[in-house]
């Protein structure tokens, strides 16, 4: 049972549930003292151990159902199979070279055509705990499992007493029986396979499927998977925003004041029962984003405004502009919506009939020079495609003058800044960085260096 246990969680592991070293513990001492015969008390028991949230119950409830489910082969009973099949079941083999033999000894042909339900189950969870099925990631492997399940059964000597069948022509009819009951031993196994690929393969599947979005060109990211990216964003935000938390968290307490611990401390024989620390202040960033949301890099701002507005207050003051050819202050939409439907908002809202960054520049000269200084980030999101107008390259040498930092992430390949009507190379100097960022994997890596340098620096 203990194996039962151990696959258990490795199924719930494959349904996005985490579960610590101590829970799996205490989930085994659990069914030590309830037992595994009342299924209701059981799964009481582990949820208790297991699932520590409301999100985690709805999933632990969903793959208790789907691990503990003993539907297979629940149709094949001896009643539904003809009657010679019944007369002739005892007389097959008794197992033999390639044969598994079940309770009793019953060779797989005498399980198939009895119609016992339970004593197949169990063959084949006694068989996909053989094949290690439980390993299962992708669906191209349900072909391979289906097949060393089958096997692992006792699939060679029922294909041994078919043909035998076959050739004693005073049994046709068993030869015929034997073939359907093979049949629907196929289709039992490939639909358990499946149950348990979608058991043990969702979570590894669904990595493999985040891996590849994080480092795919985000312009290549279809419709279809903006919901999971949103997700994988928010995670991702998550993450950075812990790392720096726990950062700033050791920084904060600062150095021992010694001289001032050492006289407090002087009534007490030098005793140091009260200790006084240098306090030390925690700088957050504040970033100015300016991101161009014309067709060529409209995917790109977006990914970039939804992971700044997931960072929550490791920014501890964000403004944010979308252009084209005008520059247009967002902030206000993501205080008022959630940031997906923000996003969305900001991506419809603002457009033009064509990029034009040295107007661009002009309004960020006017709206926006007075409120940068020293502590101020600048971030821009663009291509530097111009159409051919004036690139005003000497508003980007003020804001390098007056800002902390002047970052700009290019989506397009270094190679290709200056070709045609690209000014990045005019733009380029009047930055301390300027980078290709085209996935979500460039974009936390900027953002980690954003917020690791305001915390050294703090």
């Amino acid at each position: 049972m203990q194996a039962t246990l151990e696959d258990f969680f490795k199924a719930l592991r494959g349904s996005d549930l985490e579960i610590s070293l101590n829970a799996q513990i205490d989930a085994a001492r659990a069914v030590e003292l309830v037992g595994w015969s009342d299924r209701t008390l059981l799964k009481s028991a582990l949820g208790t151990t297991l699932a520590k949230t409301t999100t985690d119950r709805a999933l632990y409830d969903e793959a208790f159902d789907r691990f503990f489910r003993f539907s297979s082969f629940e149709n094949m009973a001896a009643q539904d199979l003809p009657g010679p099949a019944r007369d002739d079941q005892a007389a097959s083999g008794s197992g033999g070279p390639g044969g598994c033999q079940g309770s009793g000894g019953q060779t797989l042909s005498q399980l198939l055509l009895s119609g016992d339900s339970a004593a197949l189950a169990k063959r084949m969870q006694e068989a996909a705990r053989e094949v290690g099925l439980t390993d299962i990631w992708f669906f191209t492997q349900k072909g391979y499992y289906t097949q060393k399940i089958q096997q692992a059964m006792g699939l060679e000597l029922l294909d041994r007493e078919i043909s035998d069948a076959k050739r004693q022509t005073l049994a046709p009819e068993r030869a015929i029986e034997l073939e359907l009951a093979r049949k629907r031993l196929f289709v039992e196994v490939r639909n358990f396979v499946e149950r348990k690929l979608a058991l043990f393969g969702t979570a590894p599947t669904r990595q493999l499927h985040d891996d590849f979005l994080q480092s795919q060109k985000l312009s290549n990211i279809e419709k279809r998977d903006f919901a999971r990216m949103h997700v994988i964003v928010s995670k991702i935000a998550k993450r950075l925003a812990d790392r720096h938390s726990r950062r700033k968290k050791k920084r904060v307490r600062g150095q021992l004041d010694f001289r001032k611990t050492l006289r407090k401390n002087a009534a007490y024989d030098g005793v140091m029962f009260e200790t006084f620390w240098r306090s030390k202040v925690v700088d957050r960033p504040r970033v100015v984003a300016i991101c161009d949301v014309s067709g060529s890099v409209r995917q790109y701002a977006r990914f970039l405004l939804l992971f700044l507005h997931s960072l929550g207050e490791q920014v501890s003051d964000l403004r944010s502009f979308a252009f084209t050819n005008h520059l247009v202050e967002v902030s206000d939409t993501f205080e008022s919506l959630p940031v997906e439907q923000a996003v969305d908002k900001v991506m419809q809202a603002v457009g033009g009939s064509g990029t034009d960054y040295g107007q661009t520049l002009l309004d960020i000269k006017a709206q926006l020079l007075d409120d940068i200084d020293r502590r101020t980030t600048v971030l821009i999101l663009g291509d530097a495609r111009n159409n051919r107008g004036q690139a005003q390259a000497q508003v980007m040498q003020l804001l390098y003058q007056r800002a902390r930092r002047v970052i700009w992430l290019n989506p397009e390949p270094v190679s290709f800044w200056g070709l045609g009507d690209s000014e990045m190379k005019r733009y380029a100097p009047y930055c301390h960085i300027a980078r290709e960022c085209n996935s979500l994997a460039h974009l936390e890596s900027t953002l980690d260096a954003l917020l690791r340098t305001h915390s050294a620096s703090a």
